[in-house]
């Protein structure tokens, strides 16, 4: 077991990071899908006079959701979630980089060096 930065690192802790990692994938794909299949529902809603008898007759009030308002309600969804992920990331790395800026600049600042003349 390696400890790196007050954090223990493993093989069980590696593989669990990667089945994490591949279970997001797998949740981004399968929303996607479902997207793209409102998306179809809504426009077969929008131009079948039958799926829209079929609608009202059996689900009543709630038919207005095939129109596209559960389509986009759906999509803001997936934009708030992937923004509220992926914002707190992008603004850790930029105070990353700020820290890293500060600390370069700092060891880089001229320091007083004593200088005695030449004896020769």
């Amino acid at each position: 077991m390696l400890v790196s930065m007050a954090r223990e690192v493993s093989i069980a802790s590696l593989r669990e990071e990667q089945v994490a990692r591949r279970a997001g994938i797998l949740a981004l794909f399968q929303s996607l899908v479902i997207l793209l299949l409102l998306v179809w529902i809504s426009e077969e809603y929008n131009n079948n006079q039958y799926f829209q008898a079929w609608a009202a007759y059996n689900l009543g009030v709630f038919g207005f959701l095939l129109n596209g308002t559960g389509l986009a309600f759906y999509a803001g969804l997936l934009v708030a979630i992937l923004v509220f992920r992926t914002l707190p990331r992008v603004l850790e790395e930029r105070a990353r980089g700020r820290r890293r800026q500060r600390m370069v600049g700092q060891s880089l600042r001229e320091e007083p060096v004593l200088v005695s003349p030449e004896t020769g």
